[in-house]
């Protein structure tokens, strides 16, 4: 692999591949990670590389970044690396649980312009349920949901992840000192939209892990530190289903082998979800 030969070459160790999203190639070394973004990923290049330091800094994780250059015609990214690895409900504590919240509330205390497009949603729900459309579930769970647009459409936006999945939440070393308890990596994606969606999305992709009750009492508990924590919660009731039904819907774009499954393991958890789910926050 020419590039790696050549940051090999630049920085004097020896790089080893890390599982990298759809955007990027990951290695680390001694103490770095690198981020090796092609010109043809979309964004690419040294726009991808800096457009994830610049949201990594505004995200208050400035610190982390070393450098953005290009290299071959390719945008690399180069942070220190946390000591911790991907989320386990193992390895998940009550200090990693307040870590996350405490960070998910500053994140979005920081202001967007706009607000929530009711056209968007709709849109969304359209589109799901067009993908969906021989699932008798799926289609009296988009009819359900759009019953509660009105109450997301015209929320003010926030600066927000918006790809909070296990694979993107780190979770600290035992003996690691002077670090975060968990730290939430891969900003490429971060932009306005609304805070409950990166909440639904932790949910989803993250906290499930430790099973339905434990996820929501987690949920809950996040939701608690907020400012408004009422408001927050109710959109919830929105966008966990829906959360679901992107994935499945996913699945059935992307993955076909995997969607049969997905819907077994998500169709349930998003009606469960919806059915028992108490608008006052307990």
């Amino acid at each position: 692999m020419e590039i790696l030969s050549a940051l090999e070459a630049r920085y004097q160790m020896r790089l080893t591949p890390l599982a990298g999203g759809a955007e990027a190639r990951t290695f680390a070394g001694d103490g770095l990670v690198f981020k090796v973004y092609p010109p043809t990923s979309q964004p690419g290049g040294i726009y991808a590389a800096r457009l994830e330091a610049l949201n990594m800094t505004k995200a208050g994780l400035g610190d982390w970044v070393v450098e953005t250059y290009s290299l071959n015609q390719c945008g690399i990214l180069v942070t220190k690396r946390y000591p911790g690895a991907n989320f386990t409900p193992e390895r998940f504590s009550q200090a990693a649980l307040e870590e996350l919240a405490r960070f998910f509330v500053r994140l979005h205390a920081i202001p967007e312009p706009g607000v929530i497009s009711r056209t968007r949603l709709q849109d969304r729900l359209q589109q799901f349920g067009s993908t969906l459309h021989d699932l008798p579930q799926a289609q009296q769970l988009v009819g359900w949901l759009g019953q509660h647009i009105g109450e997301v459409a015209g929320t003010p936006q926030a600066f927000c992840h918006r790809d909070p999945h296990a694979g993107n939440i780190l979770l600290r070393h035992p003996e690691a000192q002077g670090v975060p308890e968990a730290l939430v990596v891969d900003w490429i994606r971060a932009q306005p939209d609304d805070p409950a969606r990166d909440l639904a999305i932790l949910t989803t992709g993250t906290l499930v892990m430790l099973g339905e009750a434990q996820a929501l009492a987690a949920l809950q508990y996040i939701v608690s530190c907020y400012p408004e924590p009422q408001a927050l919660w109710r959109r919830l009731r929105f966008w966990v289903p829906l959360t679901y039904l992107h994935d499945m819907h996913w699945f059935r774009t992307k993955e076909p082998s995997g969607f049969e499954a997905a819907v077994a393991d998500k169709m349930p958890k998003a009606l469960r979800f919806y059915q028992e789910f108490r608008p006052e926050l307990a």
